[in-house]
């Protein structure tokens, strides 16, 4: 593809991904930082339609777009949002590698486990390192994030599949 036109669509996916994690502020949830991570759609259309490389810039541009439009850039959520984002799109891109027995509901659901805990071990070592994880309360509200991330992953792995964006295999 020429450069042109990959930097095109490299845009495009920027913008939808920017454009879907400021819509999902309006979309009520449980707590007030929780997303269903509809962003990620832009990461699966990366994934089904270019490359791992396509994938990365892609996260790593919303990251840093994102941080800079709303100001909270190199602040403890953008360090999570860009440990979590990053870990959890280089799991996603080997995952991928397994498209062929994988839907993109198993991947996005799996990817949503895996950022909900990325992100759970950050804020853990950012702000809480001195409080005991061994409190049942601290334990359910833990699975309770995970669980939830699950069902989010699996509705944005829904969504991926509807938009019916494999790739054709003519080789």
């Amino acid at each position: 593809m020429k450069k042109d036109r990959r930097d095109m669509y490299l845009k495009a996916l920027v913008l939808l991904a920017l454009y879907l994690s400021i819509a999902e502020n309006f979309i009520p949830k449980p707590f007030p930082w929780m997303k269903i991570g509809l962003s990620n759609i832009a990461v699966l259309i990366a994934l089904e339609k270019f490359d791992s490389k396509f994938a990365i810039e892609l996260v790593l541009l919303r990251i840093f777009i994102q941080g800079l439009m709303l100001g909270t850039i190199f602040t403890p959520g953008f360090i999570i949002s860009l440990t979590a984002g990053s870990l959890t799109t280089i799991f996603m891109i080997g995952l991928y590698k397994f498209r062929d027995h994988l839907s993109l509901i198993a991947i996005s659901s799996l990817s949503a486990f895996l950022h909900n805990l990325f992100q759970l071990i950050v804020v853990y070592f950012l702000m809480f390192r001195n409080v005991s994880l061994y409190s049942k309360s601290i334990m359910v509200f833990v699975w309770v994030f995970l669980i939830i991330g699950v069902v989010a992953g699996m509705i944005t792995g829904f969504i991926g599949e509807k938009l019916n964006l494999r790739r054709s295999n003519t080789k």
